[in-house]
């Protein structure tokens, strides 16, 4: 029974002593949603980009930002395929020319974009021919496609969809194995 100050009135409608912030916090547990012939499983969506005729799968919860006008600056004594540095936002982050790397001979777009995968101290640039596609991997099963040499040592699966060629693929150790070329 609670005393309502305002009224002098006595009321059994008011819940007894407030709970901590963390207990209001954590007092609801989710309940385990069942799957069964009523319900849905949604399917799972990828972000991917194109580079020549090779599809490179984003990885799940990845950020990325397609970067518009700015400046790469080389550095000498790089490979053809490591344009250089860009500075964003203060962060200076590297870019690569997969086409180059991989020895994609496809011509592509006469301007390449630029998108920034990743953020922070793991931030790589990426030029890449078109706009990034969502897609709809439910129900493709993995195949078994000829790769160029260092994506085959960092691929976790290739997809076909239509006639496109998807990679799904290791993208920190790709991108380490990479730099560890330069510093060669």
């Amino acid at each position: 029974m609670v005393i309502d100050d305002t009224s002098d009135v006595a009321r059994d409608d008011v819940a007894g002593p407030w709970l901590s912030p963390s207990e209001a916090l954590t007092r609801f547990v989710p309940q385990r949603q069942s799957r069964g012939p009523g319900t849905r499983q949604v399917a799972p969506i990828r972000f991917g980009f194109r580079v020549g005729y090779i599809g490179f799968l984003v990885p799940a919860g990845m950020l990325s930002e397609l970067v518009e006008d700015i400046e790469v600056y080389p550095l000498p004594t790089t490979p053809v395929w490591f344009p250089g540095l860009i500075n964003l936002r203060g962060g200076l982050i590297p870019v690569f020319d997969l086409k180059k790397l991989l020895n994609i001979d496809d011509p592509g777009m006469e301007k390449p974009q630029l998108l920034v995968l990743n953020a922070g101290a793991e931030a790589v640039g990426v030029l890449i021919d078109a706009l990034p596609l969502t897609l709809d991997m439910s129900g493709k099963e993995p195949q078994s496609l000829p790769l160029p040499g260092i994506l085959r040592e960092h691929c976790h699966a290739v997809y076909m969809q239509g006639q496109d060629i998807w990679v799904d693929f290791d993208f920190d150790g790709f991108f380490q194995a990479a730099a560890g070329q330069i510093a060669a």
